[in-house]
């Protein structure tokens, strides 16, 4: 049914304890589509998947859904008038494979004092729940591809991906709502290493961007030279006090300084891409865009400004 939330089920999907999961879409009369990737941490070794517990873990079905619905109010998936994407068709990704919705891999962590098996099956799943929506809402005038925090670097990683699916979209846009592709070793090398090989990135990410095993900032030019015509944009907060922490508790200035070089070096060359920066250590801003505004540009008018190709639209 139209204009109401409804969850369907992926029998080929999987949580990171393997049960099945699936999709939330809430379907209208607009050839636009918006689909949002959920957030929820990351973890790549025993140490975070199995004891801190630093990702939303499974299951995550019907039932979760129905308890955090609430997601919508307020926030991009709200039809709320002042929202630029309150007549499209909207489709909301779970997360619950604790590899930023990018990974293929089902590995047994072993700790030591124990041992964990996770399914790091984040790309797979996108792949059939887009088999389903592409089937279903073939062609849209205007694709918006979004996501905070693990669903930000989610939809900048998977946005190749998308692309594939909807090849005719008139129109298409990238949203990486506080997931900062840092240059070289502002992601640590180690911790570089492990999620590539936990997650298997040289099966999903390599064939569209091998340099970012060492520096995942090179995904940037790859995807603004590929897709030229397509709007991107990067929001963050100068000194994000959740995604430094993943990057090895790094102090707020130095992730400042990290945050303020990908923007200086490798966003603001590219002629399809901007960003939206504030100042402090909060994070993530797309669960209510109508609380932030920067520099007198409320957040709102600049979403809107993107996916309306208004030719006034700035960093």
């Amino acid at each position: 049914p139209k204009n109401t939330w409804t969850w369907v089920d992926f029998a080929d999907s999987a949580c990171d304890d393997g049960t099945p999961t699936g999709i939330a879409i809430n379907r209208s009369d607009s050839k636009n589509l918006l689909v949002f990737l959920m957030g929820g941490g990351a973890c790549w070794d025993y140490l975070t998947c199995g004891i801190l517990n630093t990702s939303s873990h499974g299951p995550f079905g019907s039932k979760q859904w129905e308890g955090s619905k609430g997601i919508t109010q307020g926030s991009v998936l709200d039809r709320s008038a002042e929202n630029p994407f309150r007549d499209y068709n909207m489709v909301f990704v779970p997360y619950c494979t604790g590899d930023i919705h990018a990974g293929d891999n089902v590995i047994e962590y072993d700790g030591g004092i124990g041992k964990k098996k996770v399914f790091h099956k984040g790309r797979p799943n996108l792949v059939a729940f887009l088999k389903r929506i592409a089937a279903t809402l073939p062609e849209p005038e205007k694709l918006v591809v979004s996501g905070s925090s693990a669903g930000g670097f989610g939809a900048a990683l998977s946005y190749d991906l998308f692309r594939t699916y909807f090849p005719t979209a008139k129109q298409s846009y990238m949203i990486d709502d506080s997931g900062p592709p840092m240059i070289g070793d502002a992601i640590p090398k180690d911790l570089r290493a492990t999620i590539w090989k936990s997650w298997k990135f040289d099966q999903t990410i390599a064939p569209l961007c091998l340099g970012c095993s060492q520096d995942m900032s090179a995904l940037v030019p790859v995807l603004a030279k590929k897709y030229g015509n397509d709007r991107m944009s990067l929001l963050s907060y100068t000194q994000d006090g959740v995604i430094r922490n993943f990057f090895g508790l790094q102090s707020g200035p130095d992730f400042e300084k990290n945050l303020r070089a990908v923007v200086e070096k490798v966003l603001e060359p590219q002629p399809n891409f901007r960003y939206y920066v504030v100042t402090g250590d909060k994070h993530t801003f797309l669960g209510s865009p109508g609380k932030t505004t920067a520099q007198g540009i409320p957040l709102w008018d600049f979403l809107k400004k993107q996916v309306e190709d208004d030719p006034s639209w700035q960093s």
